[in-house]
Formats: structure tokens, sequence, C-alpha cells
């Protein structure tokens, strides 16, 4: 490693002090990386080279104002992306219970706003966190960060607390996972079908004398599915435009 490198790196990452350790080291990693592949292209292998091509660099202090400027729009960015699809979830399917359902619209604006903020927009935020595992472990850690954010909804019966109205978070955050690349359409309506029929059997096992609605779950679930389908494709939207702003700014 040339010294004149390293210092500009150490520069660069004393005005990166308001970023994440991860994030601030990969970002420094990929600096590195950069600059190197730059030196290497041109021949330089002398530490005099290093420090004629940092001297032609942006002051360090600059490049990381720029950096942590971009980073914190990225933030934003993303949450602003996650508040949309959540407050979408939340009006379609809280619209549904209201208009379709029967719901009291007191109850129906409850889940809806339940499922869309807590669930949907808590999922879609935090998402990151996870990208590094194996597609397996993604989707679990999905469903059962789904099944924990859905705690809410299950205030939203009116017999008290119903730990059934955990399985919508945890479908949930199956759907968001599973469907973050598009996938046959056959796929989602199969899931939603089996989550139907899995839905029957806990309810008749816990509460066997009430009576399943098959009609309207179904019919509900699907609109659930689709929700979250038009949600993920809403934020691809945002995002490519957004990724576009930032070219024509550049």
């Amino acid at each position: 490693m040339s010294w004149a490198v390293q210092s500009y790196l150490d520069e660069v990452a004393q005005g990166l002090k308001q970023l994440s350790s991860s994030r601030r080291r990969l970002v420094l990693r990929e600096l590195e990386g950069h600059l190197l592949d730059e030196a290497e292209a041109r021949g330089i292998s002398e530490e005099a080279g290093f420090r004629a091509l940092i001297s032609e660099k942006e002051p360090p202090e600059q490049l990381a104002k720029e950096i942590a400027t971009g980073e914190n729009r990225d933030i934003s960015h993303r949450s602003e992306t996650a508040l949309i699809a959540g407050a979408l979830l939340g009006l379609v399917t809280g619209g549904f219970l209201w208009l379709q359902g029967g719901w009291a619209w007191y109850f129906a604006l409850v889940f809806g706003t339940a499922h869309g903020f807590a669930v949907g927009t808590g999922i879609f935020l935090v998402r990151s966190r996870w990208q590094h595992f194996s597609p397996g472990r993604r989707l679990l850690i999905s469903v059962v960060f789904g099944a924990l954010l859905a705690i809410p909804l299950g205030l939203t019966g009116r017999r008290g607390f119903l730990y059934s109205r955990l399985m919508y978070g945890a479908f949930t955050g199956y759907l968001v996972e599973r469907h973050s690349e598009g996938r046959p359409a056959w796929q989602p309506i199969l899931e939603t079908v089996a989550f139907t029929l899995l839905d029957f059997i806990q309810m008749w096992i816990y509460h066997p004398r009430w009576q399943y609605q098959w009609v309207h779950e179904l019919t509900f679930n699907f609109t659930l599915t689709l929700a979250v389908l038009v949600a993920l494709n809403l934020r691809r939207i945002l995002a490519g435009r957004w990724l576009l702003a930032m070219r024509g700014e550049g």
C-alpha cells in the first residue's frame, strides 16, 4: 500500500464518521480499489507516482462530503419508497375489509395502518440487512420478522388477541422476499391458495366452532398478494427513476 494512498484514505475516513462502521469500510475499500486500479492502468509503481495521482483527486474532505451527501440521499430515498409501498398495502387491505369484508371503518383503518406501516414499511426498510445471507435464510428471516411486526394486527380482532393475525405478517414477509425478483404468475397464485389452506387448518385446530369463510378469505388473500406485487413493482419503478435522476445530475 502506498503511503500517499493510505494517507488520502485516512483523511476521507475522517469525514465519513456519520456513516456506520460497516458502510464506511465498504466505501473505503471501493475507493482504495478504484485508486489502485487506476494506478495499475497508468503503470504507477513508485511513491512519487502515487503522490502525483492523489494530487489530481478531489480534496479528501470534499470527497467525503459528497459521499456522505449521496449516502444520506440514498437512505432518504429508500425510506420514502418504503413508506409509499407500505401505504399502498395498508390502503388496499384496509379498504378491502371496509368495502367487501363488512368491517367497521375504524377496525379496517387500524388493520390497514398496522399491516401497511408496521409490517409492509417495516420489512421494506430493514430487508437490506439480511441480503448477504443465502436465499433460504433470507426467506426464513423475512417470514419471522413479518410475523413479529404483525403483533399489532392481533389487536384488531373482536374476540381478544388473535394469534392467527401473525400469519398475515408472515405471509407478507414471505411474498416480499420471494417475489423481490420477477417470477411466473402461477407461483403467487399457488402460494396464495396454499396459505389460505394453511389458514383454514389452523382455524380448524384452534377454533373448530368458527365457520371458515372460504370465498372471503381467499379473495382477501389474493388481494393482499396483488398489493404486495404492485408495491414491489412500484418500488422498482421509483428506484429506476431515482437512479436516472442521479445520473442526470452527474
